[in-house]
């Protein structure tokens, strides 16, 4: 993230640590909920202060944090959401790269480390490792999972249902488990990669990240 999104979101920690444990739970299901929202970190952490000074305002008062936002706190981030500008397409296709690069930084990682055990194991005869459409589409059907479970839990931020979280760790786990079945079942070999290449390719796709993170805000 941008140096002005880690100062406020360094301010935003300090400040909500004035707030009660009840109110801190309010707070962390709201701010998982904007994150979630079409608008900059940025954007997300001003609002995120602007609600904390609320809370805050209204423990000093006396008021519960459903006194002072109201019942529907989904309303209530949605209409301060409804004022503030929307990132473009342009904006929001970086976002959505850069979120995606740490998993896929992740998968190659252990894909790497498990190659290189092949190879020392003498599994594998040489550094040059296949690449199969198991790998492709698990590695694909992983990060899908993984996007999922950030959707759910920002847009359903505020859903205390134990059979609404239930259902869908179960879809949630089935989809892990089928990403897994799917690299050892498939063992058709698509193409192969020198190991050092591909640790190589893997700093690659770190490296674009942190540059990503650095200028998105």
């Amino acid at each position: 993230m941008s140096r002005r999104v880690k100062e406020m979101l360094k301010e935003n920690n300090e400040l909500q640590e004035q707030l009660s444990d009840v109110e801190k739970k309010v707070l962390t299901d709201i701010v998982v909920y904007l994150r979630g929202v079409p608008v900059s970190a940025y954007e997300q952490e001003r609002v995120r202060r602007d609600i904390t000074q609320m809370l805050i305002d209204g423990e000093k008062r006396g008021n519960s944090a459903r006194e002072v936002i109201g019942e529907d706190y989904r309303g209530f981030c949605d209409s301060i959401v409804d004022e503030i500008p929307h990132m473009s397409r342009k904006e929001k296709l970086l976002v959505s790269v850069r979120d995606a690069l740490p998993a896929l930084t992740v998968l190659l990682v252990i894909w790497c480390a498990g190659k290189l055990a092949e190879v020392l194991s003498g599994i594998l005869p040489s550094f040059n490792c296949p690449v199969t459409l198991g790998n492709l589409l698990g590695g694909i059907l992983l990060l899908a999972g993984v996007e999922g479970l950030i959707m759910l839990l920002t847009k359903y931020a505020f859903e205390s249902s134990r059979s609404f979280h239930v259902k869908w760790g179960i879809v949630l786990a089935a989809v892990f488990v089928a990403a897994v079945c799917v690299n050892y079942l498939i063992p058709y070999k698509v193409f192969r990669i020198h190991l050092g290449l591909a640790a190589v390719l893997t700093l690659a796709v770190f490296i674009v990240y942190r540059i990503l993170d650095a200028r998105v805000d």
